[in-house]
């Protein structure tokens, strides 16, 4: 049985690349006072940053209804596809929660969710790799297995030029933002079991990147194969030089470094000008993807 996979806007896939790609992905939304506005539907990234400049109102956010993963379900369903479902962190969002609530009672087909425990590009890397493994016939118990093997080796690292986005949205306590304002301390965010969690610390915004940089190259498993992705918020030349930095110091190394402008939903809780790196195992990796590929 074809296998169709599903995930939520936090893996900042737009609609052209979900398209290309095959897969559905349900929108979580920005919410400015009253108004929700589907993420990347009804809001894009540049619409986001002109509102949040000019509104009075920060916006906040919320995580999709049951109703629309169901009516995505249902619809895969009376194609006899079966589903994997891959979200962002149950840390962070109750997304999958809205996900499982809509699989009750909907028979005939398959549905599996994953909760990825991670985010943005990180999450993009989980729908990437479902994807080629499912075109390539891999099964559900193939995929949930090489995505599960993922789920320890996808470290996602971020910083901010600004904690207040952060502090706001309960991402870190109010000590902690007012202390990093007042000692001009830059904390390296990290998530651990799928929760923000302090890396380390650092003085200067600047050291924060080049930081990130030192701790996503450390990690040379060997010098075996791997993927970097770059994620930022409205930075492209700061993400450009992290991604040649990130190049310069793994030459020699088989990798690949791509960089990820993050959408609306994770600009409201990361603000203007976040910079993160998230890296994993070249394609295929783990013994699952290895045999479905020889």
């Amino acid at each position: 049985m074809p296998i169709h996979i599903v995930t939520d806007s936090t893996a900042d896939i737009d609609p052209a690349l979900a398209l290309e790609l095959g897969v559905t992905v349900v929108p979580l939304f920005v919410v400015f006072g009253n108004e929700s506005l589907r993420d990347y539907i009804d809001i894009s990234r540049q619409q986001f940053f002109e509102r949040l400049e000019k509104d009075p109102v920060l916006p906040t956010t919320s995580q999709p209804s049951a109703a629309m993963f169901r009516e995505t379900f249902l619809q895969a369903a009376e194609r006899g596809e079966d589903i994997i479902c891959i979200s962002i962190s149950s840390v962070l969002s109750g997304t999958i929660n809205a996900a499982r609530a809509a699989a009750e009672n909907i028979e005939g087909v398959r549905i599996e969710l994953f909760d990825s425990l991670n985010a943005a590009g990180g999450l993009r890397f989980f729908v990437e790799d479902a994807v080629r493994m499912a075109a390539e016939g891999a099964s559900v118990d193939e995929i949930l297995a090489h995505l599960t093997e993922m789920r320890d080796r996808t470290p996602l690292y971020a910083t901010f030029p600004d904690l207040s986005h952060v502090q706001r949205t309960g991402r870190i306590g109010r000590a902690a933002a007012v202390l990093g304002g007042l000692m001009k301390i830059v904390p390296i965010l990290t998530l651990d079991a799928g929760a923000v969690v302090s890396r380390t610390q650092v003085r200067t915004f600047k050291r924060a990147q080049e930081t990130m940089v030192d701790l996503a190259c450390a990690d040379d498993r060997g010098g075996a194969a791997m993927r970097y992705r770059v994620i930022h918020t409205k930075s492209p030349d700061i993400a450009e030089r992290m991604r040649e930095q990130i190049v310069e110091r793994c030459s020699g190394r088989d990798v690949s470094v791509d960089v990820v402008e993050a959408g609306p939903v994770l600009a409201v809780h990361a603000g203007t000008g976040a910079i993160g790196v998230v890296l994993t195992d070249a394609y295929p990796a783990g013994s699952t993807a290895k045999t479905r590929s020889d």
